[in-house]
């Protein structure tokens, strides 16, 4: 079968945007994936779909998460099903690919990386340790170490402090910033609250033009837990993906996936 293309060029047509539905061919096709910017997107489904097909479920944890699927999308009969499917041009073997992709990339990264973890855990727990801690900004060195003496002797609290004098964005939360991570916040403020205590009032210091009082409130380190354990093996998976996507972006073919 024959069509007119978008360049007006008479020529097979291959890809479908609804089936039976032929639009353009595959020279257009790679066109416009070029065009648009595309290509990455692209690469990177037909890597996790290799990656994902190198796992076996059996029937019930496939039904399973089938079920979860279409339940969270509100389908409640077999006849709303069908609708929904067709509305978005799915078979079953569709639904079935795209309800258990998560596991099985899940699956696959523990058995490619599970050994991997605990390394990347230290490797990374300065990303991953958290902290909260209030902050002030003023322009002055004098009203610094004023208002340092005062927060010492008690005088008044951090909050009142940053409400009155306070320049910066800490203002819109009385002077609280986090739960972040320890690798976010400015080199001169992670140095010291990585090594402070809970409670420590750090001595006025300058970062530019302006002057910073700083205490540390409270300390989150990272455990490796199973949130954690699965974060990482996600980002493992993530970073191997990345690099099978750029060879296939450098014209390399596709490499076979590791199989358990």
């Amino acid at each position: 079968m024959t069509i007119n293309t978008l360049s007006g060029v008479t020529a097979t047509a291959v890809i479908a945007l609804s089936p039976g539905q032929p639009l353009l061919s595959a020279d257009e096709a790679n066109r416009l994936i070029l065009r648009h910017g595309l290509s990455r997107d692209l690469a990177r489904a037909v890597v996790e779909d290799a990656v994902a097909a190198t796992i076996e479920l059996t029937p019930e944890e496939e039904l399973a998460l089938i079920a979860s699927r279409i339940q969270a999308d509100g389908v409640a009969s077999e006849a709303a099903l069908e609708q929904w499917l067709a509305a978005r041009h799915w078979s079953h073997d569709d639904l079935q690919a795209i309800a258990t992709q998560s596991e099985r990339l899940l699956r696959w990264s523990q058995w490619r990386f599970g050994d991997e973890v605990e390394i990347s855990f230290l490797d990374r727990k300065l990303d991953l340790d958290r902290v909260v801690y209030s902050l002030l900004r003023v322009e002055s060195q004098e009203l610094a170490e004023e208002l340092h003496q005062r927060l010492r002797g008690g005088e008044m609290s951090f909050a009142e402090a940053v409400e009155q004098f306070s320049i910066g964005l800490e203002r819109d939360t009385h002077g609280l910033i986090g739960p972040v991570a320890l690798s976010a916040a400015h080199p001169e403020l992670s140095s010291r609250l990585r090594v402070g205590r809970e409670g420590q009032l750090w001595p006025p210091f300058a970062i530019g033009e302006l002057w910073l009082v700083l205490r540390l409130e409270r300390q989150r380190p990272a455990q490796l837990d199973a949130a954690t354990r699965t974060r990482l093996l996600h980002d493992l998976l993530t970073s191997w993906v990345d690099t099978q996507v750029e060879a296939l972006l450098q014209g390399a073919p596709l490499a076979a996936v590791p199989q358990p």
